[in-house]
């Protein structure tokens, strides 16, 4: 090729095929993880939390940050860029630098970071069912936010075929794991459940926060093995993920009270 060693081509929208910009081990290999976080008025919530969930991801897949502030350093580009004021939503992608095949050249990280406005979570879900055509498997790094979300792409397209709200991710023994791009909780009889992360769901940042919040209020909330039959049985059903709560309204036959449950809500609560 005229003494070039390598050529990355895309293909622009009139189906020509163009010089594209340095591919990465992201694009090739889903090799990274990434965080989605709320940049509420100059500061990231649940902060310490994404910083611990970022340093267990680079560990599980072998990651090296280049420095130990890059996450002040992150919060202080976001200020920098948008101000201390407002709503933001923002995607940090963390992922192996250098390009290779399979076997990685090296194990430093590059970064990338999405703004754009923050929205809500929706109050209520009006539906939700198990996804049949999904199951989530065990691997050492399940509980991660890794940039491989397949199983969550392939689960939502399952949803929308259905015209659902929600869809509800068993693993390959059938137990209750979590939802579609959130973690799953339920209540009962003045307590709260969830899937225990040994079914394979993501460690959520939320997740996380709403424990220790029900834990400090000595609120019992018990984590562990459950099948869909348990979320039948409850009063309340509802998901968390870092952009609030959404109460679910029917899960097959089973309707559940959508009223805001007063003692958690305060957790997702922006000033």
């Amino acid at each position: 090729m005229n003494g070039i060693d390598t050529v990355y081509l895309e293909k622009d929208l009139s189906g020509g095929w163009l010089l594209g910009k340095q591919p990465t081990r992201a694009a090739f290999f889903g090799d990274g993880i990434f965080e989605t976080m709320v940049f509420a008025n100059g500061s990231i919530r649940f902060g310490t939390h994404h910083q611990a969930r970022v340093r267990d991801g680079l560990r599980v897949l072998q990651l090296r940050a280049k420095g130990p502030n890059h996450f002040a350093s992150l919060e202080q580009s976001l200020r920098n860029t948008v101000g201390s004021e407002g709503l933001w939503r923002v995607r940090w992608n963390l992922y192996r630098d250098g390009l290779g095949k399979y076997t990685p050249a090296e194990s430093h990280i590059r970064e990338s970071v999405y703004i754009q406005p923050f929205h809500p979570a929706p109050t209520v879900k009006r539906s939700a069912a198990i996804s049949q055509s999904v199951k989530l498997f065990p691997t050492p790094w399940a509980n991660c936010k890794t940039l491989n979300a397949l199983p969550y792409v392939m689960a939502n397209l399952e949803r929308v075929s259905m015209g659902l709200d929600e869809i509800l991710l068993t693993d390959a023994e059938g137990y209750l794991s979590e939802a579609g791009a959130a973690n799953l909780f339920w209540v009962k009889e003045g307590s709260f459940y969830t899937p225990s992360l040994s079914h394979n769901c993501i460690a959520g940042v939320a997740r996380r926060a709403l424990i220790e919040h029900l834990d400090k209020k000595s609120i019992p909330i018990y984590e562990g093995s459950f099948f869909p039959q348990a979320l039948k049985e409850a009063e309340t059903a509802f998901t968390t993920n870092v952009t609030g709560i959404s109460y679910i309204e029917r899960f097959d036959d089973s309707v559940f009270d959508t009223s805001p449950i007063p003692s958690i809500e305060p957790i997702f609560s922006i000033h």
